[in-house]
């Protein structure tokens, strides 16, 4: 059976010209950070892979980094495009993604696309909910409503009942008269310090807390990012290590990453979350009911050990699992990743009395190397010009399939060229060329 593909879009409020934006959720975020996402499933949907992409939009007149992006999933597996630019975590059904270093701004009055694919495995057809980004910093300074948030800090548990937290103030240099803190979203704390205690807690639970600042003019900045703790078990409570989990499986998924799949483990009271390690180091968690987990930013070519453990509430780890071995993709730079269909035509226009000659650019766009966004024509051999999308007044919106561009070579009648275009990769390398073409302008 074929499998075919469904176009998951997550479609910014404000792209640009002649958008047309069809929501099913949106949230805009902490109230003043200026940026919004909207996300939905599109029609003739099939259960076997969903392809898309998390578009936002910046309505702010400064640029904006530290985003955090977040959807759930209905059920299946969640890839990132784009690996060298993103961050994707995803815990059970709840999926996150944001910026790794500066390398993914949101443009002042612009917007950013990240492509991500769902693999259903034939489960039922995917749905997307609560599609919402928090959480910003603005990188220019604050304006209006600060959007500086507090960070953590060294959180722990303390035992069974309390667990410690700790945050760093906002940045901005701002002055800070007191802190809230929500847990799991209602406010159970103001505290003057950049630390407290939670106690009367339950045992072996899970909880998420989040921190914002109260300014001296009264305005409050934006909330910390989650900072998730599950006490400990009870005294008594929890007896023994979670047993192995089992059958693990990983698989090239995408340039330099892999997916790991497991069988959930059990233990005498609850597991609490899986630890994924590479190589012999811990690089990632994930939470109870995850039997899957995506690993990014691997070394292409290169052979990967993977093995994962359980962990309950007392913090008890079990064995690991067997060790699996996968060798991450990479862009095949000797033409695997080239543009295809690459075809040229020429053109005229007139220039007031000057007739000018033009070569018609169509290609295919590379597939499973990342967003492209820039491409660069080589003419007679030589750099000619570069064009790049994502940018500009309007923001010119990122071709997925095809391309097309118009490249100017002058007023010279009857003059032969030859032409070939190359992408640069969602790595930030240079893919290879297409084929090259022979065009003659009109005489």
């Amino acid at each position: 059976m074929s499998r075919k593909r469904i176009a998951l879009a997550c479609t910014a409020v404000v792209v640009g010209v002649g958008s047309v934006v069809i929501p099913v959720a949106a949230n805009a975020g902490e109230e003043g950070n200026g940026v919004t996402a909207a996300c939905r499933v599109a029609d003739g949907a099939t259960v076997w892979w969903a392809s898309g992409e998390v578009s936002l939009a910046n309505k702010g007149d400064r640029p904006v980094r530290n985003w955090t992006a977040e959807f759930e999933v209905s059920q299946g597996q969640v890839t990132l495009d784009n690996p060298w630019a993103y961050e994707l975590r995803q815990s059970g059904r709840h999926v996150t993604v944001k910026p790794i270093a500066d390398r993914a701004d949101v443009a002042a009055r612009g917007s950013r696309a990240v492509k991500v694919g769902i693999n259903p495995a034939g489960k039922g057809i995917p749905k997307i909910t609560g599609c919402r980004v928090k959480g910003p910093s603005d990188s220019g300074g604050d304006t209006g409503t600060s959007t500086a948030a507090p960070a953590d800090s060294g959180s722990f548990v303390k035992d069974h009942t309390a667990v410690h937290l700790m945050w760093k103030p906002p940045a901005g240099g701002a002055e800070v008269v007191r802190y809230e803190v929500f847990q799991d979203g209602k406010q159970v704390k103001t505290v003057k310090d950049t630390m407290t205690d939670i106690e009367r807690l339950a045992p072996a639970t899970r909880y998420a807390f989040k921190v914002r600042a109260v300014r001296a003019d009264g305005r409050t900045t934006g909330f910390s990012k989650d900072i998730v703790l599950t006490t400990l078990a009870a005294p008594g409570q929890d007896k023994a290590k979670p047993v192995i989990p089992a059958d693990l499986e990983a698989t090239a998924s995408g340039p330099y990453q892999a997916s790991l799949r497991w069988r959930a483990a059990t233990d005498d009271v609850a597991v609490t979350g899986y630890r994924i390690y590479r190589n012999g180091t811990k690089v990632q968690e994930a939470d109870a009911k995850a039997t899957s987990a995506t690993v990014s930013g691997l070394t292409a070519s290169t052979a990967h050990r993977f093995k994962v453990t359980a962990v309950d509430a007392s913090g008890k780890e079990s064995d690991p699992t067997r060790e699996t071995q996968v060798t991450a993709a990479a862009p095949d730079g000797n033409g695997g990743a080239a543009p295809g269909d690459f075809a040229a035509t020429t053109a005229t226009k007139q220039d007031g009395g000057v007739t000018q000659h033009y070569l018609n650019l169509t290609w295919s766009v590379p597939q499973g190397v990342g967003q492209i966004t820039t491409y660069q024509v080589h003419l007679n051999g030589k750099p000619a010009q570069t064009f790049m999308w994502g940018t500009g007044d309007p923001v010119l919106p990122v071709p997925t399939t095809k391309g097309s561009r118009e490249v100017l070579v002058g007023a010279h009648p009857g003059a032969t060229y030859t032409v070939k275009i190359r992408a640069r990769l969602g790595d930030g390398t240079w893919g290879a060329f297409s084929r090259e073409l022979t065009v003659k302008t009109a005489g």
